[in-house]
């Protein structure tokens, strides 16, 4: 099969640096569009702290979104699985994956383990110049569901910490393959990168967007909802 995209071999050291010239633009919730969107927060759903059952996205970013959803084939969705994300969901992730991998290779070091884990899930971060790539409202992990309401074969579930779940890898049906590349070239032309160890992972403004895009600075930095009975008066 032809590749999909291009493979990068990721480097976290070379996307941490990347510049970070970070903006204040708004988080605004994705799930008021079910006509084109369909949210399915996931990390919710399993109880994770700080999960919330709104999901939101910078203003820049779902405005890509919605090009994205209007370029579809005639009856198809976006169905959203996660993009704003807290730090203690970004950390509960971590762990648990971490443990995950721990525990099937107890002949591993610590060191083998987390770069293991890495592949998955980023270091949770509080470094306002190295933040966690969903930390930033720029990421966004999601899929296809067809006219009938029915998740797209994508060759493997969402969050399969698998090689099975890198989107150029070959190993699945060419259905799934197809349905993978209709997903990517969709992004790609909203302005998307996309992380290729995760088919269903994808970015804009973040520093992992500017390192694969080739950009020179980043401009979303970390970011929580505005909600109006914190803020200061």
């Amino acid at each position: 099969m032809k590749p999909i995209t291009k493979t990068i071999q990721w480097d976290w050291q070379a996307v941490k640096s990347v510049p970070l010239q970070a903006t204040d633009e708004p988080l605004v919730p994705v799930n008021f569009y079910p006509d084109k969107i369909l949210v399915s927060p996931q990390y919710f759903l399993q109880g994770l702290p700080g999960a919330l059952p709104e999901l939101d996205l910078r203003e820049g970013v779902y405005a890509r979104l919605l090009q994205v959803a209007e370029n579809l084939p005639a009856g198809y969705k976006l169905l959203v699985y996660d993009a704003w994300r807290a730090i203690t969901t970004q950390q509960a992730l971590f762990d648990t994956l971490w443990q995950r991998y721990r525990n099937a290779h107890p002949d591993w070091s610590d060191t083998q383990v987390t770069d293991a884990t890495l592949v998955i899930v980023a270091l949770p971060s509080t470094d306002p110049l190295k933040p966690s790539p969903h930390n930033t409202g720029g990421s966004v992990d999601l899929t296809l569901v067809d006219d009938k309401g029915r998740i797209l074969d994508m060759g493997t579930p969402f969050d399969e910490a698998s090689a099975r779940a890198a989107t150029n890898f070959t190993g699945i049906s060419e259905i799934a393959y197809t349905n993978r590349k209709l997903l990517i070239e969709l992004m790609l032309a909203a302005g998307f990168t996309n992380y290729s160890d995760e088919w269903w992972h994808f970015d804009y403004g973040n520093q992992n967007w500017a390192w694969v895009s080739g950009d020179k600075e980043a401009f979303y930095g970390p970011a929580e909802p505005a909600f109006a009975w914190r803020q200061p008066f």
